[in-house]
C-alpha cells in the first residue's frame, strides 16, 4: 500500500498528485491510529477475530474501490485498508512469541525478518506484476491472496 496506492490514484484513476500524497497520508494515519489502538482492541476482541474480521473485510475494501473506480472511493478504500491492516503485524508477533514460549523471542524475530523481507521485496513484484496486468487487479489479486492465506493460517482452536 505505502508504494503503490498514491501511484494507482493518480496514474490509473486520474487524479491529481496532491490527492495521491493525501491517500497515502490518510492510509500511514490510519494504520498508525489502528496499531495505537491495538491494545484496547484486542482487550475487547480476539486475536482470532480481528484477523478473521480482517480478512473478511479487506477484499471488500479493495474489491470497493477497484470496481468503483474513483479516486475518491480508492483513498476511501486505502484508509479502511490502514484500519484493517494495522494490528495485524504485533498480532503476528504475539502469536509467533506465545507459540513456543521459551523461544519467544527468537520466535518474534523471525516473524519480524519475514515482515521485513516482504516489505523490501513486494513492491518489485507488485510493479512486475502489474505491469502484466494492471496496477487494480494486482492490488485486487494480492488483498485478496493475503486475505485468504490470513484466515488459512489461523487455527480454529485458539481463541486468543
Amino acid at each position: 500500500m505505502t508504494d503503490w496506492s498514491a501511484l494507482l490514484i493518480t496514474r490509473d484513476l486520474g487524479a491529481e498528485p496532491a490527492q495521491g500524497a493525501l491517500a497515502l497520508t490518510v492510509f500511514s494515519l490510519a494504520m498508525f491510529l489502528s496499531r495505537s489502538c491495538g491494545d484496547a482492541t484486542l482487550l475487547r476482541f480476539s486475536e482470532k477475530r480481528i484477523v478473521m474480521a480482517s480478512s473478511l473485510l479487506l477484499p471488500v475494501a479493495v474489491l470497493t474501490g477497484t470496481l468503483l473506480h474513483t479516486p475518491l472511493a480508492m483513498s476511501v478504500s486505502v484508509a479502511v485498508i490502514g484500519l484493517l491492516v494495522g494490528p495485524l503485524f504485533p498480532v503476528a508477533i504475539s502469536r509467533a512469541g506465545r507459540s513456543d514460549p521459551g523461544r519467544a523471542a527468537s520466535m518474534a524475530a523471525k516473524v519480524s525478518v519475514v515482515g521485513y523481507i516482504a516489505y523490501l521485496t513486494d513492491p518489485p513484484f507488485i510493479g512486475l506484476a502489474a505491469e502484466a496486468v494492471s496496477l487494480p487487479v494486482t492490488f485486487t489479486l494480492v488483498i485478496v491472496l493475503a486475505a485468504r492465506e490470513g484466515r488459512a493460517g489461523f487455527p480454529e482452536q485458539s481463541d486468543r
